[in-house]
């Protein structure tokens, strides 16, 4: 009885010193880290942001989502579980809970070894009992349940902080509240850098269109070079033709291998943060854009959405959130709840007249392109009749090439202005 009262004894001291320190999680001995907890995000109180299991999978994920993490393929849409799950970031706050996570984890499995021995040795005092006849011992044996029982809980109001039972949910209860802290405080973290890998998707796909562009251009130069030549080999052109024809291809060969190069540094760049190591870079893309939806801004309704948006974001709710000593004036807290308030209203408005505005260009590009389009395909009639000069038939392409590119990359950056209001209705803005 004396070596389960010291150990008793022995745990809740070394409880109430761990605490101090850190705490820990759950039945199962591992980091606090790879258990499940829920935690809410600031001003997000419907919004549930889910720990990872022993296998590192994220609570209440779906296979299919599941699988789409695991492979190197940046898509939009997973951009904001990947920094949840597997970025820089998310690294970080695996590293900070786990640290105070360990030893916690060691004390309650010290206190569930000691609840387990305890349970042990009075299922031995009941199988004891059952087997004597004497009243009197069958008493002492009673006795000593009910005092090993109290270790464990009891209900008795001055007693009950001492049992190992409630030391044990104690430890359970701060782990959770240590966890939702350390999200928390890194929440606005993951709301930057969500924020800025959505920028950086969207500003990979101009590059890869202008991309485009400047490989057509650079197909178009080289076809212009080598006629050049051909040219000069019969006496229809002259060296200086030739030498310009020759400026031209090059200069569009080093856009398009510097838009290359900015291409691969976005993309290497994004995969860092994304959780990527140096040697798996290479082997990641860049999804495509979602599809332009033309109708989705218009059919907002922009005060809900300026609504929606202030359950989520940030700055929002953290000044609402601050405390107010004085109530009878107009102070610092007041002044920064109306500047986050007006601040977000006029960015949501910003976003939603600049979906507009894109919209409204796209449309005008698209307009242009098909002109320049229905000329290119005469130029090329005409030329091959050998109607028109290969300086207009090649100035025809020029533009065709340009209006193209211009109408797709404005189709981009529709995208973009609907997918960012959409982006600042979930708080990252």
């Amino acid at each position: 009885m004396k070596k389960y009262r010291l150990m008793a004894g022995f745990v809740s001291a070394s409880m109430a010193l761990t605490l101090a320190a850190g705490i820990a999680y759950g039945e199962e001995k591992m980091p606090g880290i790879r258990t499940t907890y829920n935690v809410t995000a600031p001003g997000e109180p419907e919004q549930s942001l889910t720990g990872v299991d022993s296998n590192g999978r994220p609570n209440g994920m779906d296979d299919a989502a599941w699988a789409r993490l695991q492979d190197d393929v940046i898509d939009y849409d997973e951009i904001q579980n990947l920094v949840e799950y597997k970025s820089i970031i998310a690294k970080q706050q695996t590293a900070a809970v786990d640290n105070y996570a360990v030893n916690m984890n060691q004390i309650v499995d010290s206190i569930s070894d000691s609840i387990s021995d305890i349970r042990d040795q009075i299922s031995d005092l009941k199988e004891a009992k059952n087997d004597e006849t004497d009243a009197a011992k069958k008493a002492e044996y009673d006795a000593q349940i009910k005092i090993l029982n109290k270790i464990i809980t009891n209900s008795d109001s001055d007693a009950y902080e001492s049992t190992l039972s409630v030391q044990k949910s104690n430890a359970k209860t701060s782990l959770t509240q240590l966890v939702s802290s350390i999200k928390k405080n890194m929440h606005a973290t993951k709301v930057s850098v969500t924020t800025g890998m959505y920028s950086a998707f969207i500003g990979y796909q101009t590059l890869a269109e202008l991309n485009n562009m400047y490989q057509k251009q650079a197909d178009m130069y080289r076809a212009m070079y080598e006629r050049t030549l051909r040219q000069q080999a019969v006496g229809a052109a002259t060296a200086i033709d030739v030498k310009n024809a020759e400026v031209k291809l090059k200069d569009a060969e080093l856009n398009l291998s510097t838009n290359a190069e900015s291409m691969r540094t976005i993309k290497e760049n994004m995969a860092l943060v994304l959780g990527w190591d140096h040697a798996a870079v290479q082997n990641v893309s860049i999804g495509v854009l979602p599809e332009y939806d033309a109708n989705y801004i218009n059919t907002r309704d922009l005060n809900a959405d300026i609504s929606e948006a202030q359950l989520h974001n940030v700055d929002y709710g953290s000044a609402q959130s601050m405390a107010k000593p004085d109530i009878t004036g107009y102070g610092e807290v007041d002044i920064k709840r109306n500047s986050t308030r007006q601040n977000l209203n006029i960015t949501m408005t910003e976003l939603y007249n600049g979906a507009l505005e894109a919209g409204a260009e796209y449309e005008s590009a698209m307009a242009g392109y098909m002109v320049a389009k229905r000329q290119k395909e005469a130029s090329e009639r005409s030329f091959a009749s050998g109607l028109v000069s290969a300086t207009d038939y090649y100035g025809a392409v020029t533009k065709y090439i340009a209006s193209e590119a211009q109408a797709n990359i404005s189709a981009i950056n529709a995208v973009g202005a609907v997918l960012n209001y959409q982006a600042a209705l979930k708080g990252f803005v």
